[in-house]
């Protein structure tokens, strides 16, 4: 089944279609920018950067946009950052501060 829509005559679906392309772009641009940008500042607090420095980081995020932040967030954030895990202490009392 063949769909040709060639012969459609609508004034304003070209440039409508143009409008959305153009709007998602700037939209990504824009989102790559910002967490970009986060991870950066966030980077730069670190006294000990892990696995690269934070400008590498940056470049990195302004390509891969959210899947790279999300990787940065892993490695600095999460408990997979053995200076993360917090084991909690036990006290004579038995508590666990």
């Amino acid at each position: 089944m063949d769909l040709n829509f060639s012969g459609l005559k609508i004034p304003g679906l070209v440039n409508l279609g143009v409008i959305w392309v153009v709007s998602i772009g700037l939209l990504t641009i824009i989102v790559h920018l910002t967490f970009a940008a986060a991870v950066l500042k966030d980077a730069q607090r670190h006294e000990k950067p892990i696995f690269v420095l934070p400008g590498v980081w940056f470049i990195a995020t302004l390509l891969g946009g959210v899947f790279v932040a999300a990787v940065y967030w892993a490695l600095h954030h999460s408990s997979l950052n053995p200076s993360n895990s917090e084991t909690p202490i036990e006290t004579e009392n038995e508590t666990i501060l």
